[in-house]
């Protein structure tokens, strides 16, 4: 099947349907307001792409690359990021709901998850250095075996990370944050 490609397009409250979308490749475009709900990608190609409050909700991801893709204010409860394409992988969301999502194993060096809700989100075996948290909510988020190296913490809530299981040299946490790293150890901290 040929691929085809698309540079500099903008959509806008365009609705992808429930069909497959299949060997494309998006460069440097803008989806603003955008329905993904329900699409299985396959074999797509964002390259520098911005995703402005679009719903990814139920859609899968297979072989799907983000090089370079921003999602800002998008809905992605329960993506799985597993299956995507890891060649040049680089993605970053701000202000967007990614509850229940699962990026394990991913190698996500400088992720950037700003104000973001990431409830329950697994990120088991990820490479997460320098990964940047700031003003999001980590409720029962699942570190086990990820490399938080340098990966900053400070201004992100409600995380329970284990030391012992994870590597975090270097990484920020705000005073406040510090019984979410204390929790396995059943350690009280008062006053």
């Amino acid at each position: 099947m040929p691929v085809t490609s698309f540079f500099e397009e903008n959509y806008k409250q365009k609705n992808f349907g429930t069909e497959n979308i299949r060997n494309a490749i998006y460069e440097s475009c803008i989806f603003e307001n955008c329905s993904f709900a329900q699409i299985n990608f396959i074999d797509l190609t964002f390259e520098e792409c911005e995703f402005i409050n679009c719903d990814f909700t139920g859609a899968k991801l297979n072989e799907t690359a983000f090089r370079d893709a921003t999602f800002l204010g998008c809905k992605m409860i329960g993506m799985n990021f597993e299956g995507i394409n890891t060649f040049r992988l680089k993605i970053n969301f701000k202000e967007s709901i990614l509850d229940y999502a699962t990026f394990q194993g991913l190698k996500l060096v400088n992720l950037k998850m700003v104000g973001c809700s990431l409830k329950e989100c697994d990120f088991t075996k990820a490479q997460l250095q320098k990964a940047d948290f700031t003003n999001s909510d980590l409720t029962n988020a699942l570190f086990e075996q990820t490399n938080l190296i340098e990966a900053d913490f400070r201004l992100s809530e409600n995380y329970t990370i284990n030391p012992s299981i994870n590597r975090l040299r270097g990484a920020r946490f705000s005073k406040d944050g510090l019984m979410g790293l204390l929790h396995e150890f059943k350690i009280r901290v008062e006053g």
